[in-house]
């Protein structure tokens, strides 16, 4: 009997010597087997940002915009507006309205009514919940720009906007061309 404590005693304290051995063997391996290591949550940012993430591409289209003091950013519109035209083209419409924005004023793209006009309508348009209040600012200036535009640059942003809408609802995001910058 003795001989038997003796013995369990010696499995149980070689157990627990090696447990935490074969606790962080196990660990690393998980850790290994992850694809994605990520140093800082902008690096997450970024990664989502890749993979086509509306909201990620629109927060790194506001970094560059407007970038937070002391970031180490610097204001650059046309990053920004890459970003938010991308984030734009998977229905997101805060950034419609920004491109739209930026459109119309020249910012980080060339002054461009007609394309301003096809952004505004898709941002007054989106059906996300959260748009509402885009809605009802942007369908005033829809209707704004439909009286200032001429008859011919409604017709060719009318075009326009089936050609983004069948981007739009066909997810061929690379076949949709920037407006210029």
């Amino acid at each position: 009997m003795q001989r038997l404590t003796k013995l369990l005693v010696f499995f149980l304290v070689l157990l627990i010597w090696l447990l935490p051995d074969l606790i962080l063997a196990s660990g690393l391996k998980e850790v290994t087997s992850q694809k994605n290591v990520y140093v800082t949550e902008w690096s997450k940012l970024k990664h989502r940002a890749e993979l086509g993430d509306p909201e990620a591409l629109f927060v790194l289209g506001n970094f560059y915009f407007e970038p937070p003091r002391g970031s180490g950013f610097r204001q650059n519109h046309k990053k920004a507006a890459e970003y938010y035209f991308q984030a734009s083209l998977r229905d997101y419409a805060a950034a419609q309205y920004n491109v739209a924005l930026m459109l119309h004023q020249g910012l980080g793209f060339k002054k461009n009514p007609v394309e301003s006009f096809v952004w505004f309508y898709f941002a007054s348009i989106n059906k996300s919940p959260v748009a509402k209040h885009i809605n009802n600012k942007t369908a005033v200036i829809v209707a704004q720009l439909r009286e200032e535009l001429p008859a011919e640059q409604i017709a060719r942003a009318e075009r326009q906007i089936q050609d983004y809408q069948n981007i739009i609802n066909t997810k061929r995001y690379r076949d949709a061309k920037m407006p210029e910058q």
